[in-house]
């Protein structure tokens, strides 16, 4: 039996790299609306016995109650990787799952093809990496607890490295919706340019963030700025 296994942190440590651009609640807005296409995606892919959601915030339970299985809360002081690691010590407990698909909750591109694509790929472990190719996205593991996972920074490294330790070869699955995360300014500004119908797609726009980074980009791109920039290059 294989489960979809989706952590989001507390709102309020969410997304900090945007702090810039965004205040908290429209921070948060984005993580609610990112979570929704991801689950969406997860829900419309018919080979998951289950979904399972790591979150200890009501918010975000709230807003996944419709589309998963199960809400798992991880221990007060877990991070992303721990609460991954008791998630899947609870699938394995409680629902006898043989596989789980631990996959990031900012990655609303992400369609139910390529979770197919990902799976049609799976042995043992599975990783698919970020669109710099050192950070993990997703990990497929059967049993779900095969590695301990250790998100943060350069980790696909590591959990290659931990696969190969335990005596399993990974397969490392690079898909291009799985690794464009929404994570710092850069990621959001392509997102409003690229985003399909979505619901992320929907909050940019309605939420005015869409129209205020336009205006910004608009603005450095213009004849004063491009004078402005070029003075400055020279000082």
């Amino acid at each position: 039996m294989l489960w979809a296994l989706v952590p989001v942190k507390e709102l309020t440590r969410s997304k900090q790299r945007l702090a810039g651009l965004l205040d908290r609640a429209e921070r948060e807005g984005l993580v609610l609306a990112m979570l929704r296409d991801v689950l969406g995606a997860i829900q419309d892919f018919a080979g998951f016995e289950g979904v399972l959601l790591v979150s200890r915030s009501p918010k975000v339970q709230a807003v996944a109650r419709s589309f998963v299985t199960d809400i798992f809360i991880e221990s007060p002081a877990a991070d992303h990787s721990r609460a991954v690691t008791e998630a899947n010590r609870y699938l394995v407990e409680q629902h006898g799952a043989n596989g789980s698909l631990a996959i990031s909750a900012d990655i609303p591109r992400v369609t139910p093809a390529d979770i197919g694509q990902v799976v049609a790929r799976h042995d043992r472990i599975t990783l698919v990496p970020n669109e710099t190719g050192e950070g993990t996205n997703a990990i497929l593991a059967s049993p779900p607890n095969a590695i301990v996972s250790q998100f943060g920074g350069p980790s696909l490294e590591r959990h290659v490295q931990l696969a190969n330790d335990a005596g399993m070869s990974p397969a490392v699955v690079h898909n291009k919706n799985f690794a464009r995360d929404i994570d710092d300014p850069g990621d959001l500004e392509r997102a409003i340019a690229e985003l399909r119908p979505s619901y992320t797609r929907d909050f940019l726009r309605d939420s005015g963030i869409a129209a205020r980074l336009k205006i910004s980009e608009e603005s450095l791109d213009s004849p004063a700025a491009r004078m402005r920039i070029s003075a400055d290059q020279w000082a």
